[in-house]
Order: structure tokens, then C-alpha cells, then sequence
């Protein structure tokens, strides 16, 4: 583990590490989800109605990792809709975040020395440079700003729905401001991690 340098996202440091290793193992499958189907009516003396409950399906592709380092430590990372062109053999560094007195945090981008190319894990950021509060906070503005704007709407009063829309475009604006600052700070340490690429490899006879 090594802290590659401390970012401020608004109002919150972050320190931000790396696992540096080889790729041993590099897995990937996907599960589908189906729900729905079948249907449902009254049909009495020649009429009546029947409805259908239309079929639906929910796709998730997931990912494992397993990553050595030159110490013998490894590491274990499991993904869910994050696309990476990474194989056994792959230099790779882990970049986690954490929170300024924490002791742990989410994992929130890959590098690829071999590829040169730095993927974002998005639930990880999220977590790290996004408050939980916040959340709360948008959904609220967006539960209100939908339905007691449609309302409004419907009864005519269109300023009324756009002061009501207010808060959650602003929210909506807050959110994606603070992803991009999180993005470009992390991104900015490309070029660090590709000066420690002369890293000595782990070979595949050694996990052997």
C-alpha cells in the first residue's frame, strides 16, 4: 500500500492510495434477471378484460480480479458493469480512496501499466467523494420537483413548476461537478503511476 497524494473534493480530503501488483486471475460472466410474465382478468357473460404483465430482464456483467504484489500480499477485487480490458499477466494499480481519520475506503479506479489506460470504478467514487446525506437530500428535491411539478403544470401554474424543478436541476448540476473534480484530480496522477511501472514483476511460476 502506498499514498500517492491527498485530494479536496468540496469540503472533504481524501487520501489516495494504490495496490500495485500483477493480475493472476481475470474473471468475467454475467447473470440475467428475469421478472414479469404471465397475466391476469375477469371475462363474464362475453366480456370483461385481461392484462398482461410484460416479461422483463436485468443483465448484470461482473468482473474478479486477483492482483499479487512483488511482498507475496494479494489482493482481491470484484466488480459488477465496469468494462476492462485487463488479462493475466497485466502490471495494474488498485487507486482506493479514504476519508481523511478513516482507516479504509472504496476502491475507485484501475490503472493499467501495460494498456496505459485509467478506468473509474463508479459505485467506488461515488462513495468516496459523494456524501450519504446528499443523496438523501437529492432524491427529496427530485420526488418534488417531479410530482409537484407535474402537478402544477396540470393546473396551470408554470412558474410554480419551475421553482419547484429548481432544486433538483441544482442538485443534479452540484453532483455532476463534484464526479468531474473527483475524475480529473485522480486522473492528474496518471503520469506518476507510469514512473513507478519499472516496479519488478511478479512471474506466473512464482504463484505457481
Amino acid at each position: 500500500m502506498t499514498q500517492l497524494t491527498t485530494i479536496t473534493i468540496g469540503s472533504r480530503r481524501l487520501e489516495i492510495h494504490r495496490f500495485s501488483g500483477q493480475v493472476t486471475s481475470a474473471e468475467k460472466w454475467s447473470t440475467t434477471e428475469v421478472s414479469g410474465g404471465g397475466g391476469s382478468g375477469v371475462i363474464s357473460n362475453g366480456s370483461g378484460y385481461v392484462s398482461n404483465n410484460p416479461v422483463k430482464s436485468k443483465t448484470t456483467n461482473h468482473a474478479q480480479l486477483l492482483v499479487l504484489a512483488p511482498d507475496g500480499e494479494e489482493r482481491s477485487l470484484k466488480l459488477e458493469n465496469v468494462e476492462l480490458a485487463i488479462r493475466p499477466g497485466h502490471w495494474v494499480s488498485l487507486i482506493y480512496a479514504i476519508r481523511s481519520g478513516k482507516q479504509n475506503g472504496p476502491y475507485v479506479a484501475i490503472f493499467n501499466h501495460n494498456t496505459a489506460s485509467l478506468d473509474f470504478i463508479p459505485d467506488g467514487a461515488d462513495k468516496a467523494c459523494i456524501p450519504f446525506g446528499s443523496s438523501l437530500i437529492g432524491g427529496s428535491a427530485f420526488l418534488v420537483g417531479f410530482f409537484g411539478g407535474l402537478i402544477a403544470v396540470i393546473a396551470g401554474h408554470y412558474v410554480l413548476a419551475l421553482l419547484l424543478a429548481a432544486p433538483c436541476v441544482a442538485y443534479f448540476v452540484w453532483l455532476g461537478r463534484r464526479r468531474r473534480a473527483f475524475r480529473d484530480q485522480v486522473g492528474a496522477l496518471t503520469d506518476e503511476l507510469k514512473m513507478r511501472d519499472g516496479a519488478p514483476r511478479v512471474t506466473m511460476a512464482a504463484v505457481e
